[in-house]
């Protein structure tokens, strides 16, 4: 087994919100998956929409962020994790705003990213990648 060099899990983290982040598969209209968008479609998208298909390895942190979204004290870190990814370089605040108005639950910036943390250690954990100190960098 080859190992992984640190920020493994930040490019897979990054791999994954681009795939299925944005919209791509419909995320935001309820679409949970690639399968999702097949069904949308009636068959492949049409090309020239911009769709990228999903990588085995970005499927595998979406099933690992899933798992974590199951347990009763994961849905927050999750929904973070999501929009730490699915809206990159959009500011916290506008994240943090969107999460309040999803989940009804309003969190401090220092919480944001004491859960976002805690979400990518979960995730580390689930793809059997370490995490790093160069992975907790926002």
């Amino acid at each position: 087994m080859a190992t992984r060099r640190a920020g493994d899990l930040e490019a897979r983290l990054t791999d994954w919100g681009r795939v299925y982040g944005g919209g791509r598969y419909g995320l935001a209209e309820g679409i949970q998956s690639p399968l999702g968008s097949m069904i949308k479609w009636g068959g492949r998208p049409p090309s020239g929409l911009g769709q990228e298909p999903a990588t085995p390895e970005a499927d595998e942190v979406h099933a690992a962020v899933r798992a974590l979204q199951r347990q009763s004290e994961g849905r927050m870190p999750a929904a973070i994790l999501q929009e730490e990814y699915f809206y990159p370089g959009q500011p916290v605040d506008a994240k943090m705003r969107r999460i309040a108005r999803d989940t009804r639950t309003e969190v401090s910036r220092a919480q944001y990213y004491q859960l976002l943390r805690l979400a990518k250690v979960y995730v580390a954990g689930r793809l059997r990648i370490s995490f790093s100190c160069e992975d907790d960098a926002l």
